[in-house]
């Protein structure tokens, strides 16, 4: 089930913080131009502190949230290097995600150019995925993939990078001892008090900490927080719905086909044994006629 994203430990703290795992609270936070600097700074802690600036392309429109609350609120940017970098948060798991990730990550790496421009214009493309479920299962909490030869390792190209970060394998590390994705991780899933800890770590989490308690005061955005969450939790529950329907009717089917398939047996036994095709037609409650085409069918295909 989708947890509750919208305020953390109210009642214990009186003061409810937005949870940067709500992807519009995530959003908000991280494409406001006043912390560019939080989103260098996260970026860097998981790709290795080699990117010196980014520029977001695409920022936060409350009034587009307004009207279309399940719209999709990836963050992308690129680097003063020209790559491209595509940050996703997902809560809830699905059969085919790992193949939606390199969807994305084709999407954001064909979209950098156009088809009259050579492949030399084509820059690294990074995919960003943030998971609140178990995507390997590796308890590594950052995990990165590249295209290498299998046997030697060689790279064959550096334009394909997936960073996995899985929320909920941090462990119970105390704070002091933690990296800095580490500690960004808690502002995502952890409490207010490992919060305040981080806060005193450094200057970029104790801006953090500023920023994210300015976003939950903030009426508009604590709204919208709420719509977005909400939208999501009757998607899923719709989708629930309509997966419980198919099984339901599967079930059915299944019943059908196996309750179809013992009569057919049935008739072929009884037909082997020489019984008269009356006989048998009145045991299965089969006509006469459906009979005789089941045997007929059997024969032709024997």
């Amino acid at each position: 089930m989708l947890a509750v994203l919208v305020r953390e430990d109210a009642e214990i703290y009186g003061l409810g913080l937005l949870e940067l795992r709500n992807d519009f609270v995530f959003k908000s936070f991280f494409t406001n131009e006043r912390n560019n600097g939080l989103l260098l700074h996260f970026v860097n802690s998981i790709v290795g502190g080699r990117i010196r600036s980014l520029q977001v392309i695409d920022p936060t429109n409350k009034q587009e949230h307004r009207a279309d609350k399940l719209s999709v609120l990836d963050l992308r940017a690129t680097t003063d290097r020209g790559e491209w970098i595509n940050i996703e948060l997902q809560l809830q798991h699905h059969l085919a995600f790992k193949e939606r990730v390199l969807y994305y990550w084709a999407k954001t790496y064909t979209s950098q150019s156009h088809s009259s421009d050579p492949y030399t214009k084509l820059r690294k493309a990074i995919q960003i995925v943030i998971t609140d479920f178990e995507l390997l299962p590796s308890r590594r909490i950052h995990s990165t993939f590249q295209l290498r030869e299998t046997s030697s390792g060689d790279l064959f190209t550096d334009h394909l990078e997936v960073h996995t970060l899985q929320l909920g394998k941090q462990g119970d590390k105390p704070v002091n001892s933690m990296n800095d994705l580490e500690k960004w991780l808690l502002f995502f899933k952890g409490d207010q008090k490992a919060k305040e800890e981080a806060a005193m770590e450094s200057s970029a989490f104790e801006q953090a900490w500023e920023e994210i308690r300015k976003l939950s005061m903030d009426p508009e955005t604590v709204g919208l927080a709420i719509s977005r969450e909400k939208a999501l939790r009757d998607q899923i529950s719709r989708l629930h719905d309509a997966e419980n329907r198919g099984l339901e009717k599967g079930m059915e089917k299944g019943l059908e086909k196996g309750y179809k398939n013992r009569t057919i047996e049935m008739v072929l036994k009884l037909h082997q044994k020489s019984m008269p095709l009356p006989f048998i037609a009145e045991v299965t409650d089969l006509s006469v006629e459906e009979v005789q085409t089941i045997i007929e069918e059997r024969n032709y295909f024997a």
